[in-house]
């Protein structure tokens, strides 16, 4: 990890401690329950008497303890251990832990005088250099305890925060793939329907302006979605709609359209142009001969959605149908939105031509 990668961790990671008033409450109270249950452990080794004193003795350490964590915690952010140069942080680590002793030690001397002479008594710490001593190697291990839970923390949500970051990278990059292919019909869709209209204007004119009036429709609809994965079906519809009357001037006479649409689906959300390439690919392939009939069904089958594009065209040639530009690109965008939870399937109608049938889960 870099060094900036690093600070903007720690700068994070620092907040997140500044934030967290109830993890801190939390703590807090662990650590005064802890101090009690250390007093009644003095307690009950003090042959049974009553004594108030080992109470005294627990919570005063326990109280100063807690004060002091949020400054260790802040230098355990800042002069990290697997951090270089690793001598500075060991010198900030060796200067904080004897600032801590003593902090810890005066705090602690200090509360016990205040409580034993609010009960009429006095405290005596005894020989400053032999008690300070001993306090010092406990502060040795309590230090290193904070700083090794400050470190198991700060992994911990440096590694979330990676995980997180990597699943938010991985949904723009689908999304972005997406994008790319919804994209990809444009241009596709475009050069045919600027073919179509090449060749019907040689036959008629008026067709041909309709066409050109009906494909700057559908471009216009399409650049008001343009950044929108999914869209209500009935604006999918609508465009399909365009299209399929777009096709109608290119084979006039020819052409039979029927869309079959189950009620109360409209609002329903859908790919965005995942049915005019299907509907492309029945007039391209079951069509070739020239006339014929595509029927598009939209059916809700429980918690699913289901397209259903037939033709009776001339049907399929091979075992296993190779899939054009716009099957393979509907294929790629079904596998990003719905992974293992979609369904497209190729099969031969009766008595001819072929069904194409998509299925996913209905969302809206």
């Amino acid at each position: 990890m870099s060094r900036e990668a690093a600070g903007s961790a720690s700068e994070i990671l620092a907040a997140g401690y500044r934030r967290s008033l109830p993890t801190w409450a939390i703590w807090v109270g662990a650590a005064l329950l802890f101090g009690i249950y250390q007093g009644l452990n003095q307690f009950i080794d003090a042959d049974g008497h009553l004594s108030w004193q080992p109470f005294v003795w627990e919570l005063s350490s326990v109280v100063v303890v807690v004060a002091l964590m949020p400054a260790v915690v802040r230098l355990a952010l800042r002069f990290r251990f697997d951090s270089k140069p690793r001598g500075r942080a060991v010198l900030a680590h060796l200067c904080g832990l004897l600032v801590f002793s003593a902090a810890h030690t005066t705090g602690m001397v200090t509360l016990r005088k205040l409580a034993y002479a609010a009960m009429g008594d006095t405290y005596d710490f005894g020989n400053i250099w032999i008690r300070g001593f001993y306090e010092l190697q406990k502060d040795v291990i309590l230090y290193a305890v904070i700083l090794v839970i400050v470190f198991a923390v700060r992994e911990f949500r440096v590694r979330r925060a990676g995980e997180l970051r990597a699943a938010q990278l991985a949904a723009e990059l689908g999304e972005a793939r997406l994008r790319q292919l919804t994209a990809q019909i444009e241009p596709h869709f475009l050069f045919n329907s600027l073919n179509a209209i090449s060749n019907r204007m040689h036959e008629d004119v008026h067709a041909a302006d309709r066409m050109m009036s009906q494909l700057g429709d559908l471009l216009r609809a399409a650049y008001e979605s343009d950044r929108s994965v999914l869209v209500p079906l009935d604006r999918e519809l609508e465009w399909l709609r365009g299209y399929a009357a777009m096709m109608g001037e290119r084979f006039r006479g020819q052409l039979a359209f029927e869309l079959d649409v189950a009620p109360g689906l409209d609002a329903l959300e859908v790919p965005r142009l995942l049915l005019q390439p299907i509907v492309e690919n029945a007039l391209e392939h079951g069509l070739a001969g020239g006339g014929g009939a595509v029927r598009v069904a939209v059916r809700r089958a429980g918690a699913r959605l289901e397209y259903e594009v037939s033709d009776d065209g001339v049907g399929l040639t091979d075992t296993e149908p190779a899939r054009g530009t716009g099957l393979s690109n509907v294929a790629r965008r079904l596998e990003l939105l719905f992974p293992n939870d979609h369904t497209l399937s190729i099969a031969q109608r009766v008595p001819r031509g072929v069904v194409v049938t998509v299925g996913f889960p209905a969302t809206g």
